[in-house]
C-alpha cells in the first residue's frame, strides 16, 4: 500500500512539474523573441530532471533562461530567419511554372529545411548543457544530429511530429497538449538527449549546488 502510495505521489509530483514547467515557457515565449530562451530553459529543467529525477522548476528554469538568454535567442532569430526564407522560397518555386527544375529546388529546400530542422532541435538543449560559443554549438549541433541519427535525432524528432498530430486530432487534444505537451515533449526527447550528452559530461554527484551547466563539449 505504501509502495502504490509513493507511487501516486511521485506520478502527481512529475504532473505538476510538468504543467508548471509548461507554463512557465508558454508565459515566457509570449514576447515571441524569447521562444529561444524559453527553450533552452526548458530543456534545462527536463535535462536536469532526467539525471537527478527532482524538480527545482522555476528555480532552474529562470537561471537558466537568464544565463542562456544572448545565445538562444541570437540562435532563435536565425533560425527564424532562415525558416521564413526557406518558406518564401518555396512559395516562390511551387507558384512558378518551373517544370522539373521548379521541382528540383522545391526538393532542395525541403532537404535543407529538414538539416536546420534537425539542427534546431539539439541546438536549444545544448545551450541549455554546455558552455561554449555559439558557433561552437552549432557546429556540434550538426554533429550530433547527424552522428547519432539512428536512435536518438529520429527518436527526439518523431515524439515532437506526434505531439504535432495528437494537438489536431480534436479539440480536447488540442487543450491537453497546450497545458501539459511543450514541456511533456522536452521531458520525453530529454530522454535521448542526456544519452548523448553524458558520453561528454562527467558531472557531480546529485545534490542542491548542482551547477546547471555541464562541460565543454569534447570530440
Amino acid at each position: 500500500m505504501d509502495l502504490l502510495n509513493n507511487s501516486v505521489v511521485k506520478f502527481l509530483n512529475k504532473m505538476t512539474d510538468i504543467l508548471v514547467l509548461n507554463l512557465l515557457f508558454i508565459f515566457t515565449s509570449l514576447p515571441v523573441f524569447t521562444i529561444g530562451a524559453s527553450l533552452s530553459a526548458m530543456y534545462a529543467v527536463s535535462l536536469r530532471s532526467v539525471r537527478y529525477g527532482d524538480g527545482y522548476v522555476v528555480k532552474t528554469y529562470f537561471k537558466a533562461f537568464k544565463q542562456s538568454f544572448k545565445q538562444s535567442t541570437a540562435a532563435f532569430l536565425v533560425t527564424a530567419a532562415a525558416g521564413a526564407l526557406l518558406f518564401l522560397d518555396y512559395r516562390f518555386w511551387k507558384a512558378m511554372d518551373a517544370g522539373l527544375f521548379g521541382r528540383i529546388q522545391q526538393v532542395i529546400i525541403i532537404v535543407i529545411a529538414f538539416i536546420i530542422g534537425i539542427t534546431a532541435m539539439w541546438l536549444f538543449p545544448l545551450i541549455a548543457k554546455m558552455n561554449d560559443t555559439l558557433i561552437t554549438q552549432i557546429k556540434n549541433a550538426v554533429k550530433i544530429a547527424f552522428g547519432y541519427f539512428l536512435p536518438y535525432t529520429v527518436s527526439a524528432a518523431g515524439i515532437a511530429v506526434f505531439a504535432a498530430w495528437l494537438a489536431t486530432l480534436n479539440p480536447g487534444l488540442t487543450i491537453i497538449m497546450i497545458i501539459f505537451g511543450f514541456a511533456s515533449v522536452s521531458n520525453l526527447q530529454s530522454l535521448f538527449f542526456y544519452k548523448v550528452f553524458s558520453k561528454y559530461i562527467k558531472e557531480n554527484p546529485a545534490g542542491p549546488d548542482d551547477p546547471l551547466y555541464g562541460r565543454d563539449y569534447t570530440e
